[in-house]
């Protein structure tokens, strides 16, 4: 019951190739990426400019003393060095915090669903709701066919499934609240927030207890990133109660973003290689 979002850049240039069941999917995304904007200007275009324009300078330096290939190897070294740290300096702190919160989230929720389905994983299953007609039926899974019933329009459904979920704890009287605060959204319905706050204060293990609040602070920030709201701060006030929690599941973003900017220094090199060739 995270948000359709999914904090990997890399994941994200992969999602493009399969467009969104629905434009809902990518509510939260695309409210992060306004909330990260300088204007028209994304923290990523920053960073690309300036890799270049230091990547050009380095070749124009080391053009007397290195030869091909192994200018283009510096040159592509300088636009990472420059692009990477800067694509994320000047990112603001808010959506960084409601990056981490969101990272943490999607990562203990696709952990959930891995140990009851008894595999690994490489996204949330959100990520492609069209598995709902393969999951087993067992208890452990039914909430998570539910979420994807709802993902997928199947909303009659899905409040049918809704109904049927135990509440005789805590957590599954959160649960229940979390998605019926979900399917609501889905199906462009008030839901009910307050329900989810108050069934989270009752759970009792502290992880759970975090992930709940996670959750509550996830569907404020949906419920904003679809009326023109303040997607960000719900889940940026989390930030600080997960402490270091959001640094186990960090790798595959900031990996995802080194991965990215060394495909495009790369690029930006042999570019460059063939400018120079010209104006030289």
């Amino acid at each position: 019951m995270g948000a359709g979002y999914h904090a990997s850049p890399v994941f994200r240039s992969r999602r493009s190739l399969t467009p969104d069941p629905h434009p809902r999917m990518r509510a939260l995304r695309d409210a992060f990426q306004r909330a990260e904007s300088i204007g028209p200007v994304r923290p990523a275009v920053v960073g690309l400019v300036a890799g270049l324009l230091a990547s050009y300078a380095a070749d124009g330096l080391l053009a007397p003393f290195l030869v091909t290939p192994f200018r283009q190897l510096v040159d592509a070294a300088v636009f990472v060095a420059v692009m990477a740290p800067l694509w994320l300096l000047v990112q603001p702190s808010g959506v960084r915090r409601a990056h981490d919160v969101m990272t943490w989230l999607n990562g203990w929720e696709t952990e959930r669903w891995q140990d009851e389905l008894g595999r690994r994983l490489t996204a949330l299953p959100r990520a492609n709701p069209a598995i709902v007609d393969g999951l087993p039926d067992t208890m452990g899974l039914r909430p998570l066919r539910v979420e994807l019933l709802a993902a997928t329009g199947r909303l009659d459904e899905a409040h049918e499934r809704l109904a049927l979920l135990p509440a005789d704890t805590p957590w599954q009287r959160f649960e229940r609240a979390a998605l019926a605060e979900w399917v609501a959204w889905w199906s462009d319905e008030p839901g009910d927030r307050g329900e989810m706050r108050r069934a989270a204060d009752t759970i009792e293990d502290p992880e759970r207890r975090l992930a709940a609040r996670a959750m509550v602070a996830a569907a404020e920030a949906r419920r904003a990133a679809t009326s023109g709201g303040d997607a960000v701060g719900p889940l940026s006030a989390v930030r600080d109660d997960l402490g270091d929690r959001p640094r186990r599941y960090a790798f595959g973003y900031t990996a995802g973003v080194l991965l990215m900017v060394t495909l495009m220094g790369l690029v930006a090199s042999a570019t460059i290689t063939i400018a120079s060739g010209f104006t030289r």
